[in-house]
């Protein structure tokens, strides 16, 4: 599986007479930022990578920035919707749905590992892009998922956790998308099969937050809890 940042494979040697669909734009701008981050792709840069002339950027979006946030909004649009549609799934349990839209979140990111790469780049500093895509994608996410996971917490679903660490551990999780180089030195398993790889450390997140169902004690009636037990909860 390809790199997401450090190759060149594929890139246009000069600007083509044709304008590729919005679409295609969207989808190299996303693969030039993921592998050259936002400071090492200049406009002219992108504009080699697109197969467009080198003022199409500032003529058609305005600035790189602008083009960034362009590029970046299709691709965390596509994935937010991936997940909410995982953790509004009404057939579900409110546990399920949970476990359904972390495997969903992981999986998107395996999809677009170059989106990953991006968000790990600018995680890395305190950027007015890093703000922007916390403003506008990831706090109103939080603000519907804190009350579903307190709710999960206080029936005894989920261990204690502090929401930050809750999200800090799928985000991490999540990047081993854009850590691909690395992934293939260790083993083959990303490269076969990146959504299950995914998924794989997705489950390994959730089994340290998700608590167990309550056993009652060897000899208990099925119906009866130790004394002073909390919700049962259960996968």
């Amino acid at each position: 599986m390809e790199s997401p940042r450090g190759r060149r494979v594929g890139r246009p040697a000069a600007a083509t007479t044709d304008v590729p669909p919005d679409d295609v734009i969207l989808a190299k701008g996303l693969k030039a930022f993921g592998e050259l981050g936002y400071d090492g792709a200049s406009v002219r840069e992108l504009a080699r990578w697109i197969g467009v002339s080198h003022n199409f950027i500032n003529d058609r979006y305005g600035s790189k920035e602008a083009f960034w946030r362009a590029v970046v909004d299709r691709a965390q649009q596509r994935l937010w919707a991936t997940v909410l549609a995982a953790m509004d799934d009404p057939s579900r349990s409110e546990l399920d749905r949970f476990r359904g839209a972390v495997r969903a979140f992981c999986a998107a990111n395996a999809q677009e590992p170059h989106l990953a790469a991006i968000m790990n780049d600018e995680a890395r500093r305190d950027t007015p892009r890093l703000h922007y895509v916390l403003d506008r994608y990831v706090r109103p996410v939080l603000a519907d998922v804190a009350p579903r996971i307190e709710r999960l917490t206080a029936s005894g679903q989920l261990h204690d956790v502090p929401l930050d660490a809750v999200v800090f551990s799928i985000v991490a999780t999540a990047q081993a998308a854009s850590q691909q180089p690395l992934l293939a030195l260790i083993g083959d398993s990303y490269d076969r099969d990146g959504p299950g790889f995914l998924e794989t450390l997705a489950d390994i997140v959730l089994d340290g937050l998700v608590r167990a169902p309550t056993r009652p004690p060897e000899g208990a009636s099925p119906g009866m809890r130790p004394r002073g037990s909390g919700g049962t909860g259960g996968c």
